[in-house]
């Protein structure tokens, strides 16, 4: 009976030994193995998902890059080669007529050099509701010549008819044609 109690603990310890070197040999190594290549994957994942994300906003700015050139193209058609201030003047009046604006007063100022542009400054004074003043500052911004509006005060008539007085400072632009200085 000795003789099978060695035995059994003989099998024992050895199994005790084949798994313990099998956990140290095999599966412990494979263990960390399996963790490494988890995290790699989800670094991966990561990696992926951010790219996926720039793209998108690439794809976006792509968008916005081509709409902004045709802006551009848009913009530069909107900068004559020459003053035409007379006929820009002109237009204005005829705008400020169109929308029934009354105290018309238009002047235009010095031209500042800005190279590659000239810049004209040009006061525009008139009294109308606020409707029609609204309306033709939109149609300021519709005008096929480029005008950025640089003030623009509103005072409410002193007997509160309903009545404004506007006064804007803008600035008109042109190219001075090639060969002129």
């Amino acid at each position: 009976m000795r003789f099978q109690i060695k035995q059994q603990a003989l099998i024992l310890i050895a199994a005790a030994v084949l798994i313990s070197a099998y956990m140290v040999l095999r599966y412990l190594p494979m263990r960390r193995i399996s963790a490494d290549l988890k995290r790699e994957k989800t670094e991966q994942n990561v990696l992926i998902t951010s790219g996926q994300i720039k793209q998108a906003e690439l794809q976006k700015l792509l968008e916005r890059l081509n709409e902004l050139k045709e802006g551009l193209v848009d913009f530069d058609s909107r900068i004559p080669f020459d003053t035409q201030l007379g006929q820009f003047l002109g237009g204005i009046a005829a705008l400020m007529d169109e929308y029934g604006l009354t105290e018309q007063q238009i002047a235009p100022h010095e031209e500042i050099q800005a190279e590659p542009l000239v810049c004209t400054a040009v006061t525009m004074k008139c009294r109308g509701s606020l409707d029609q003043i609204r309306r033709f500052c939109r149609s300021l911004q519709e005008l096929d010549r480029a005008v950025r509006i640089e003030k623009f005060h509103l005072v409410n008539d002193p007997e509160y008819t309903g009545q404004l007085r506007m006064e804007a400072e803008t600035v008109i632009y042109h190219r001075r044609p090639q060969g002129k200085s």
